[in-house]
Order: structure tokens, then C-alpha cells, then sequence
């Protein structure tokens, strides 16, 4: 009997709060100690292994040396590239980490008369063979789905993995429901293990002999993933027996720190009111050793800006929290106006903003029609929406540790004008 680990959406760097980010990387690091200890035959890593494609180099070295571990235990890595990998313009740190030879990347492809064809890695250990498609920004691995010969892939006799990083329509829940989702049709059939990553929930389906997995985050990279953690959800990877077929199958708990979760709701409450219900409800938390996350919603007569929330953090880290977080982001006054999102997840509050402002964009009436053209082509509706998107991870990307400050903006603008062509700009002649 052989067996695999299968880990997704690490996430390694994400967390401007240093605590957080030394938890994301103990996760992994525990991870790969469980699968070392349960003696794997090798572990499989469906994207999003790096928050950020050019990530700060401190949780880089971190990420190197577990990954050794696995190594100089005899355990080979197979990884896709998720969203957050994926670098369009330059070489991501992933890159390196796969030029140091530190996992194997199963996505190797040819492209036969307008079909693509993937290839696949034989795992010498098991006779397992393993292939799959990493993961692009906004949707944009659709095409490949879309051209793959799937036929050549269903005919692979042996025991088969198929690696993506996408949701796919038919298993998704109703509050997973992702633009750029899959359809189950866009995948070859007849695999034994389909490994699933970029859906940040844990999720099982058998469909005839196939079984379909999300592990979900080990740890979580957002304000929401740390929410369904504190509201019961399970974090961690599977393991997976097999031979010639797939004999068992187990979700590994990984659990690094205990997150307390709690929310107040104003009723149109005058500040006071609401500082005082603040107040009450941190005095009646059990706060020690736990990261506490405070959402504060609803509507609030008078202005945000004067209640010191502040204040409130400090109040819960004097009573021993390990770490605290008041989230107001749903907390309106009459003063606000937004666009309304019924979801706590950055990534579909910046679609939806992207949407409904992109909607009232309107070129300059002085320019050509061929630049307007190109301009319309480039910046309206869904294209729009892929680049505003695209540009802002990559000014979410931070100056690297000893960078200068001109190497750094040359890099950010390099990136950004990748995005749009191979110079950045716009023509009229």
C-alpha cells in the first residue's frame, strides 16, 4: 500500500502582522512533519504555495527549509502554480524554488494543431502518474481546459491524478459560487484523484470511481478564512492510500492557534451606544492566548471616525489575547456610499467594485477612434475588470527585503505594463 499528502493554498507570507504570518508557515511546517511521520510516499500541492509572486524572503527561507525536510526525508513534491504564483511579466519565486529542484511541476504541455496536450510525470516510487494545469489570475487557465485532448488522458491506463487550481461549478456550494469556476465537463474523466486547490473550504465528492478533494487552507489568508476557523470549520491536508485504486482517504487537522470569534450588530446606534456595547462585550470574552476577530456591522448613526477602535484592541490585549482584529468593513453611516457586496471575501468585494465602476468608464471624446478603440478593447467590461484586477495584485506586491526603492518601482511598473501589452501602452500610429 502506497500514500500521498495532498496540501493546498498555503498562502506562505501572507499576514502583514508578523504572528499571523509565523502561524501560516508553522502550519505548513507541521504539515510536512505529519507527512514525514506517517512516512507518504510523496505529497502533492495545489497552488497558491506563496501569497504574493514575489513574496518577502524571510518566509521564503522558512518555505525552503521545510521543503528540504520533505527532501532529505526521501519524499518527492508535486506542485501546480496557483493565482497567487502566477507571474506573467517575470520570473516568480516559485520559479526559483523549482529551479533549486525542490518540487517537480506536473504541467508540462505541448500544443498539437490547436489542441493542448499535457504530459504525464510517473512517480518512480508508487507508479503513480500525475499530471494538471496551474492555476492563472482571474480565470485565464479556462483556454487551456478548453483546448485540452482529453481523449489521450482518459486512455492513460495506471493509477491517475489530475491536479488543478480552480472550483469546479457542480460541487461548489452556494456561497463558493466563483466567475471563474470550471465546469465538471472541461475535465478529463477516469482519473482516480482529482487534487483541487484555490477554494478556501474543505470539500469531498465522489462521482463512480473518482474522488474529487479541496482540503481548503491550512491556516487561511484572510479576515473570512479566520472567521469559518473560529465559526467551526476544520483546517488542514489529506492523506491518501491507494494501489491500483484509491483504498482510503483522511482530512488531517492542523491547529495552531484557537481563534475566538464575535460580532456586534448597531441598530442605528449613536456612537456612544455603540462604544459602550463594544466595551460590554470585551469584558465578557475569554480572551486569553486566542486570536480574537471582533466584526462590527449594521448601521451607525454619526461618524466612524470617532469611536477609537483602537482603543478596543488594546482593551483585548490586556486581558492576554494573542492577537485582535475589529473588522468595521460592514459598519455604515449615513455618509457612506458603496457597493453593495453580499460576501466578506476580498477577492469578490474587488470584483464587484471593479463591475460597477467599470461600468460608467468612458474614454476621452478628443481621442482617435483607433485609440479609443484600443482603449475600449483593453479597459471595458469583463477586460476591464481582468486588468484592474490583475494591476492591483501586483501593487499589492512590497518592496523586497535590501530593495531600493528605484529597483522597486521600475519592477512594479515592468509588471504593470505587462499586463496590458509588450510595451504598456496604447497606439495611434
Amino acid at each position: 500500500m502506497y500514500k500521498f499528502a495532498h496540501i493546498t493554498d498555503c498562502h506562505l507570507g501572507s499576514w502583514r502582522n508578523p504572528k499571523l504570518r509565523d502561524l501560516n508557515l508553522q502550519a505548513f511546517e507541521k504539515s510536512i512533519s505529519i507527512s514525514i511521520e506517517e512516512q507518504v510516499d510523496f505529497i502533492i500541492i495545489t497552488g497558491d504555495f506563496f501569497d504574493v509572486n514575489i513574496p518577502q524572503l524571510g518566509p521564503v527561507k522558512r518555505a525552503v527549509e521545510i521543503l528540504k525536510q520533505a527532501r532529505d526525508s526521501g519524499i518527492d513534491v508535486y506542485m501546480i502554480y496557483g493565482s497567487h504564483d502566477f507571474n506573467n511579466a517575470n520570473i516568480s519565486m516559485i520559479d526559483i524554488l523549482h529551479s533549486a529542484e525542490l518540487f517537480i511541476k506536473p504541467t508540462e504541455f505541448r500544443t498539437d494543431a490547436n489542441s493542448v496536450v499535457l504530459r504525464f510525470f510517473f512517480d518512480k516510487k508508487t507508479g503513480a502518474k500525475i499530471t494538471g494545469i496551474s492555476g492563472r489570475k482571474v480565470g485565464l487557465d479556462k483556454e487551456i481546459y478548453e483546448k485540452l485532448d482529453k481523449k489521450s488522458l482518459e486512455m492513460e491506463e495506471g493509477f491517475k491524478i489530475f491536479l488543478l487550481h480552480a472550483g469546479i461549478q457542480e460541487i461548489l456550494p452556494s456561497d463558493r459560487s466563483f466567475r471563474d469556476s470550471l465546469s465538471l465537463s472541461l475535465l478529463p474523466k477516469g482519473f482516480d484523484y482529482y487534487g483541487g486547490g484555490h477554494i478556501h473550504k474543505r470539500l469531498e465528492k465522489k462521482i463512480d470511481s473518482s474522488l474529487i478533494v479541496y482540503p481548503g487552507p491550512l491556516f487561511g489568508s484572510t479576515f473570512q478564512d479566520l472567521e469559518e476557523t473560529a465559526k467551526g470549520e476544520k483546517r488542514g491536508f489529506y492523506i491518501v492510500s491507494f494501489e491500483n485504486k484509491i483504498l482510503d482517504y483522511r482530512f488531517v487537522e492542523i491547529n495552531v492557534a484557537e481563534i475566538l470569534y464575535d460580532e456586534i450588530v448597531s441598530l442605528s446606534w449613536s456612537t456612544e451606544k455603540l462604544e459602550n456595547e463594544i466595551t460590554r462585550n470585551i469584558s465578557e470574552l475569554q480572551v486569553k492566548n486566542k486570536v480574537v476577530l471582533l466584526k462590527v456591522k449594521g448601521k451607525l448613526i454619526g461618524k466612524r471616525s470617532n469611536i477609537d477602535f483602537g482603543k478596543f484592541s488594546l482593551d483585548i490585549a490586556n486581558k492576554g489575547a494573542m492577537l485582535s482584529f475589529i473588522n468595521t468593513n460592514n459598519l455604515s453611516t449615513d455618509e457612506t456610499k458603496s457597493v453593495t457586496v453580499q460576501s466578506d471575501n476580498k477577492v469578490d468585494i474587488e470584483r464587484e467594485i471593479f463591475h460597477e465602476n467599470i461600468k460608467n468608464f468612458q474614454s476621452e471624446p478628443t481621442l482617435s477612434h483607433k485609440l479609443k478603440k484600443q482603449i475600449d478593447s483593453k479597459l471595458v467590461g469583463n477586460a476591464g475588470e481582468i486588468i484592474s484586477l490583475s494591476l492591483l495584485e501586483i501593487l499589492r506586491n512590497e518592496k523586497l527585503e535590501n530593495e531600493n526603492t528605484i529597483t522597486y518601482e521600475d519592477r512594479i511598473i515592468s509588471d504593470a505594463r505587462s499586463v496590458f501589452d509588450e510595451d504598456g501602452y496604447f497606439y495611434d500610429n
